[in-house]
């Protein structure tokens, strides 16, 4: 009888570690069942909410995409569309109403939209400007930092800092030119002055006033331009990139650019 209730305590304990072993495996098996639950309804509701904004379903236009601040959610373009609708861009004291087929890229806040912190860009070609069209589009398709400006123009109207002081912009470039340069510009073509520095900075006194800027090494894979100037809006600064085959035209750049913005200002 002792030998007995033993054997049958030890077959007792068996079967409770059994039972134990099983309930485990439930408890685990449902705690992951759970944390899946948990996490395909996290998505849903903190990464793809079920009443996300339907104008996200849709491929709308430029103007609705502005116009609901979708600033942050849809990619950036790659080039300007041959939509020709009208996008009004507060900035600075101006209003610039700029056709959809000059803008690639709008940044500003969707909550309280500040036209001193906005930044948009606008691309077109030399000599003349030019928007895409159905007769140009093709030249916008290749991006111009990866492979090559050709006759494209970046313009960035930046926000979001102090509207640019060009006599502080000369003393940088003095400043520049003696530190990582020979010292001194030297006269070249077409009245430009250069020194060759840790870029070509270039000089030229013009009557739209100095002009400054500099490019690339022209040894360079795709050598271009960068070129600073106020926004005409009392903030911010406008930046205007071209090739560096251009370098001798920059001042009818600037100028005809200046020209361009104005005519999309309201006020």
């Amino acid at each position: 009888m002792p030998e007995f209730g033993r054997r049958q305590g030890r077959e007792t304990g068996d079967l409770t570690r059994a039972e134990t072993s099983d309930v485990m495996k439930w408890v685990t098996s449902s705690v992951v069942v759970v944390l899946l639950i948990a996490g395909f309804f996290g998505y849903r509701v903190f990464l793809y909410p079920a009443n996300s904004d339907p104008l996200l379903e849709k491929r709308e236009s430029f103007a609705e995409w502005v116009q609901r601040g979708a600033f942050r959610e849809d990619p950036l373009q790659e080039h300007p569309s041959l939509n020709t609708s009208v996008v009004p861009i507060p900035f600075g004291n101006k209003v610039y109403k700029v056709p959809r087929n000059y803008l690639v890229d709008l940044d500003r806040s969707s909550v309280a939209p500040d036209p001193r912190t906005t930044t948009f860009e606008i691309r077109v070609l030399l000599p003349d400007l030019a928007p895409r069209n159905a007769n140009n589009a093709d030249r916008f398709v290749e991006h111009p930092y990866r492979d090559g400006f050709q006759d494209q123009v970046i313009a960035t109207i930046r926000g979001g800092q102090e509207e640019l002081d060009l006599s502080e912009r000369k003393l940088l470039w003095d400043r520049r030119c003696q530190e990582k340069g020979r010292g001194t510009f030297r006269a070249v073509a077409s009245g430009y002055k250069l020194c060759e520095a840790d870029s070509d900075l270039f000089l030229k006194d013009t009557a739209d006033g100095p002009l400054i800027f500099a490019c690339n090494n022209i040894s360079d894979k795709n050598p271009y331009c960068t070129l600073a100037e106020p926004t005409g809006a009392q903030y911010g600064v406008l930046n205007l990139e071209f090739s560096r085959d251009y370098v001798y035209q920059a001042g009818e750049i600037r100028k005809g650019f200046r020209s361009l913005l104005d005519s999309f200002a309201e006020n």
